[in-house]
């Protein structure tokens, strides 16, 4: 199969014999019909997985063809070992971005790199496990994320966070001695640079995933990621642009981030479980020059809840005052009516 997309990037075209599509990712591949008219066999099987449960737990289609009478027959094919790291590190590290192909790409003029780019801040977020107060947690530099009873977006914009949030307490560049939890929110530079390194504790396969941006996947390791790695390890002349990004256990992802968009954007593991257990955190990207505004007012029918309870309702108009009266003349009485004389 020709791989010719990814999550709306078009891809240097590579063929492929098998493709790892890790949690929130998606791919276009192009299938070339040129096999004996029959049944083939569409296997998809998890990583991480014991060759001995793969068939129990493999989907499988069929790739038919109009004109064949032959059904599938004989066992599944056999993909590449699930545990085989630098294969997939590999078929990872070759998936770039086409500069050449017309489409929607970051810059127009579809020569875009970040070979140039000035890094305005740098995040280092470690995935990992933690109980805390006797409850299994999933944490990021071991702060599990607790969701407030007041939306993030309401309190930052009617109570600059203060009750609700703490900003700029998260810590970005090293994990805390010990696991907590916690509300926090990470500023990000407004039109500037972010280089995020995704770290995972985990003994299995994380995602990441960015709402508001795309991520430049600039580099995959494994081990601990150290600043000599931008220079020997980083590919920043044709990174691919992604929604999604994959970390494998015990090594590093790096990325780069544009934060052209201001709001308050979740940064999140897309495994549910991960997720729901805390392993997120929210960036905000703020711009404090009005002019011109970058963000829409909240509208009319804004929903309050939680610390941010909706404004008093107007009080009434007054009541109009009642109608003047109107006096009705009175008619003439009978005496003073005069019968018109008519002269012939």
């Amino acid at each position: 199969m020709l791989l010719v997309e990814t999550e709306g990037s078009y891809t240097n075209q590579i063929m492929l014999d098998s493709l790892d599509v890790h949690i929130g990712q998606s791919y276009s591949v192009l299938v070339t019909a040129d096999q004996y008219p029959a049944n083939y066999y569409v296997v998809a099987t998890p990583k991480w997985e014991n060759f001995s449960r793969l068939k129990a737990v493999a989907a499988v289609g069929l790739l038919h063809y109009d004109s064949s009478t032959t059904s599938a027959n004989g066992p599944l094919p056999n993909g590449p070992d699930p545990f085989d790291i630098n294969f997939s590190l590999n078929q990872a590290r070759a998936i770039t971005l086409n500069m050449s192909t017309g489409g929607a790409r970051p810059n127009p003029q579809g020569s875009f790199n970040v070979t140039n780019v000035t890094l305005s801040q740098t995040f280092l977020l470690r995935g990992s496990f933690a109980m805390i107060d006797g409850y299994p947690r999933y944490t990021v530099n071991n702060v599990t994320y607790v969701t407030p009873s007041t939306p993030l977006k309401l309190a930052d914009q009617f109570l600059n966070g203060s009750g609700v949030y703490e900003l700029d307490a998260f810590p970005i560049h090293s994990s805390l001695p010990a696991p907590i939890n916690g509300t926090f929110v990470v500023s990000g530079i407004h039109k500037g640079w972010l280089e995020i390194v995704f770290k995972n504790d985990l003994d299995m396969i994380d995602s990441w995933h960015l709402d508001g941006f795309g991520l430049f996947v600039v580099g995959f390791g494994l081990g601990e990621w150290t600043p000599e790695a931008r220079s020997t390890m980083y590919n920043l002349d044709d990174p691919v642009v992604r929604s999604t990004v994959q970390v494998y256990p015990g090594g590093w992802t790096a990325v780069y981030v544009y934060l052209d968009n201001p709001g308050m954007w979740n940064l999140r593991s897309q495994i549910l479980g991960h997720w729901y257990l805390g392993q997120e955190l929210y960036i905000r990207v703020y711009d404090p020059d009005p002019n011109p505004a970058k963000e829409r007012s909240p509208p009319n029918n804004l929903l309050y809840c939680g610390a941010v309870q909706a404004p008093p309702l107007p009080p009434p108009l007054p009541s109009p005052p009642p109608p003047k009266a109107v006096p009705v003349p009175t008619p003439p009485s009978s005496a003073a009516v005069k019968t018109p004389h008519i002269g012939w």
